[in-house]
């Protein structure tokens, strides 16, 4: 028998106040929903028969919600981004097909794209990412982000998560130059593409922690391929704890950076995953 899915990881609905927060900032409804599909469907339809490869990759209410809520239930948006997403999905195809739990694993208990299981205060959900702690030896810059795909692709099915979003924080210390240069254009426009274009979330900010002057490289890169409102939402606080607080709160930071945050547990996240697959089977 499956275990059963933590709530930490899967609400099974909206509380009241995220409830009130759709309402407000994305313009949803009862009515909306109900027609938001409804009309998502429709176009759907339509587009598979003057593309008969076309597939969704999940054919559920529940799945299209989550484009409808990241574009404020606009439908043309919507189905604009349901198409990218499928779109990255062939394009980078050797980033994300046959991917498993066991292929993201190292990376998970490595602590490297670390997804933790409480929300912050607001209800966002917060990713770490610490690309010192890669071995060049093992794996690759495209293990973490395999990783990171993976993790998104499951955990958005929430619908707290649909509707309050993701903060990050990327901590570049201890990084040196050779694992600056596991960084390159490819896997930045790939990043970039992601969080713009690509995937039906609310990524609410950016910050980056510990860097060094070596960052102004992987920020060279990057930065060509984001939209100016994606570059609003990077914040840069170096080694300034009160600079990070300034975004996140202290006691929603994880421990690894002063915060009240417990300290990332590998556990938690694989057992959420394992969950899953017990679940589908």
């Amino acid at each position: 028998m499956a275990s059963p899915i933590d709530p930490r990881w899967r609400s099974g609905g909206l509380c009241e106040k995220s409830r009130e927060k759709a309402k407000v900032e994305l313009n949803e409804t009862d009515e909306s929903r109900v027609e938001g599909v409804a009309a998502l469907r429709e176009r759907i339809q339509q587009h598979t028969v003057e593309n008969e490869d076309f597939k969704l990759v999940k054919d559920t209410d529940a799945f299209l919600i989550a484009f409808l809520r990241a574009r404020k239930f606009d439908v043309d948006r919507a189905f604009k981004l349901l198409l990218n997403y499928h779109a990255f999905r062939i394009k980078h195809a050797d980033i994300i097909d046959d991917t498993t739990l066991d292929t993201v694993r190292p990376v998970l208990e490595q602590g490297i794209s670390c997804m933790f299981g409480d929300r912050d205060a607001e209800g966002k959900r917060m990713i770490m990412f610490r690309p010192a702690r890669i071995d060049p030896q093992r794996m690759h810059m495209q293990d973490a982000l395999r990783t990171l795909i993976y993790v998104l692709d499951r955990v958005i099915e929430d619908e707290e998560t649909q509707v309050n979003g993701f903060v990050f924080v990327q901590d570049f210390a201890d990084m040196t130059l050779t694992k600056v240069m596991m960084f390159d254009r490819r896997r930045a426009s790939v990043v970039m593409e992601l969080f713009q274009d690509a995937f039906p979330a609310r990524f609410k900010g950016f910050n980056v922690v510990n860097q060094s002057t070596l960052f102004s490289v992987v920020w060279t890169l990057a930065r060509p391929f984001m939209k100016q409102k994606l570059r609003d939402r990077f914040h840069m606080h170096g080694a300034d704890r009160e600079s990070l607080f300034s975004q996140i709160p202290q006691a929603d930071a994880p421990a690894e950076l002063d915060g009240g945050r417990p300290a990332y547990d590998p556990s938690d996240v694989l057992s959420f995953l394992s969950s899953l697959e017990g679940a589908s089977a």
